[in-house]
């Protein structure tokens, strides 16, 4: 092999044997920040997520307390029409709210540790409406 030829392989070997250049090192800055940015997505995530598990428990909470509160009117209503001649339409009155109070019993029963905010606000929507019906045949 001539000298030119020898200095060549030799150029080409160093070229194939070398490694890729790294680039610059990582800032320790930047890891930081990185970091830090990961630790408090992961807090914000638990922040939200404890919100929203208060925010459920307060509910059912507010929706059993008004289930009981129906219960409570339909039996004091009940005791007041007993003897009354003329009960009859708001009996039926208190049957249907009667019925409604149970469903919504069974529903919570079944489903009320597992329900969305938006279910339970529904039945504690209609628990109430149930009440403003037993107030207005009561009071007529």
């Amino acid at each position: 092999m001539t000298s030119h030829g020898l200095h060549r392989y030799q150029t080409i070997r160093h070229t194939a044997v070398q490694e890729p250049d790294a680039g610059p090192p990582l800032n320790p800055i930047i890891i930081s920040i990185a970091i830090l940015a990961v630790i408090a997505l992961a807090v914000a995530i638990f922040v939200l997520q404890r919100r929203h598990q208060r925010l459920r428990w307060r509910l059912l909470r507010e929706v059993m307390d008004s289930a009981d509160a129906l219960e409570m009117q339909l039996t004091r209503v009940r005791r007041q029409l007993d003897g009354v001649a003329s009960a009859g339409q708001a009996d039926a009155a208190l049957r249907d709210v009667l019925h409604d109070l149970l469903r919504q019993r069974m529903w919570l029963q079944k489903h009320g540790m597992d329900a969305r905010i938006a279910e339970l606000e529904a039945v504690r929507s209609h628990l109430d409406a149930g009440r403003q019906r037993l107030d207005a045949h009561s009071a007529a």
